[in-house]
């Protein structure tokens, strides 16, 4: 049976997971004809798009896109963020964990709106994950994305068979860094400059965040997730995570008392786990949370063992409890970082401050 399960790295996807139990490499080549990746040209960041074909490696091997795309199909997280904000509205998107009621979140809307285009319909699975392979072949892609996904062998050859398909860049669930996911999407779109351009704007509003904010600057931070009844061990995220990332784009700094949870991470995971008794060995200057509902906060901070740890009995915390905030964060892309940073910053700040934010109504 063929699934895909688009919600695999949700936030919530962590906690499930330890209740049950306790960067990429883009290669980017142009070419012409019926050129061999040998004697390809490799696209450099900034440089104009090479024109059609273009040819992109990725973990399931090498997609060749014959011209430019004009009905493309983005499945999972963040690649179609990147679609939009390339100029190019979507024909088909997953519904977005965060989003409102039709599955968009604000502000893939607002930029869909602003095009003038019509809103993409959303696709279907199966109650396993299953992909509707007939309801993508019915919006005639030409091009089918889903760099932050974990498209299987048969899934990829599937697709394939629909449309030029772009799965993850390097191994399941990792598109690489937002830049690199931006770059590798313009480049398939013949869009190189624009999303070299979308790249250094956001790049800069992040620079602008960590300047005009100096306390942020070499604070060691750790990112979690909030605790569920009976949890025993606090969940924390690794350094090449999206939340983590966006985090020391910021100026903070991963504490370096995670090298040891992250050595013991196996495959695909983008998280390991610690025994609440254990907590005080990570030694961390704030502590930043995301929450899958409204009670899980109040409930983690009345955790006896949870709150004698350093950085929350400091109140030098922060918890993320919006879905939106929490989709924003966990899946940034050149889209999304701009609507959270406003909301994000002063958050932090009162994390940093010892104010503690607990995420209520942000």
């Amino acid at each position: 049976m063929s699934t895909f399960t688009p919600a695999r790295r949700g936030p919530g996807a962590l906690a499930r997971a330890l209740a049950v139990a306790v960067a990429a490499v883009v290669v980017l080549t142009g070419c012409g004809g019926n050129a061999s990746d040998s004697d390809s040209a490799e696209a450099k960041p900034g440089a104009a798009a090479a024109g059609f074909p273009v040819s992109i490696k990725h973990g399931h091997g090498t997609t060749t896109i014959k011209q430019k795309p004009k009905r493309v199909v983005a499945v999972s997280w963040m690649s179609l963020d990147v679609v939009a904000a390339l100029g190019t509205v979507p024909v088909g998107v997953d519904k977005q964990w965060g989003g409102d009621k039709q599955g968009y979140t604000p502000w893939f809307r607002g930029t869909v709106e602003k095009l003038g285009g019509p809103l993409p319909e959303t696709l279907n699975y199966g109650d396993a994950g299953e992909i509707d392979f007939e309801q993508i072949l019915s919006l005639e892609p030409d091009l089918i994305v889903g760099l932050y996904s974990g498209i299987s062998d048969v899934d990829y050859k599937r697709l394939s068979e629909i449309a030029p398909t772009l799965p993850y860049l390097k191994k399941p669930w990792d598109g690489g860094t937002w830049q690199e996911m931006t770059r590798t999407i313009g480049a398939a779109l013949g869009e190189t400059e624009k999303a070299e351009s979308l790249v250094t704007d956001v790049q800069g509003q992040l620079a602008s965040v960590a300047s005009d904010h100096p306390e942020f600057k070499d604070t060691t931070f750790t990112y979690g997730v909030a605790l569920t009844p009976g949890s025993t061990d606090l969940g924390l995220y690794v350094d090449y995570d999206a939340r983590v990332r966006l985090l020391t784009e910021m100026g903070f700094k991963n504490t370096p008392s995670m090298k040891a949870i992250a050595s013991t991470v196996k495959g695909t995971n983008w998280y390991g786990g610690i025994s609440l008794e254990k907590l005080d060995s990570i030694e961390a200057d704030i502590f930043v949370g995301w929450a899958n509902g409204p009670d899980e906060v109040p409930y983690t901070l009345k955790d006896p063992l949870f709150t004698r740890w350093k950085p929350i009995a400091g109140k030098h915390y922060a918890f993320v409890q919006d879905p939106a905030m929490g989709m924003a964060t966990s899946g940034p892309s050149v889209l999304s970082i701009p609507w959270a940073i406003e909301r994000y910053v002063p958050m932090l700040v009162d994390a940093v401050s010892g104010k503690g934010n607990t995420g209520a109504d942000k």
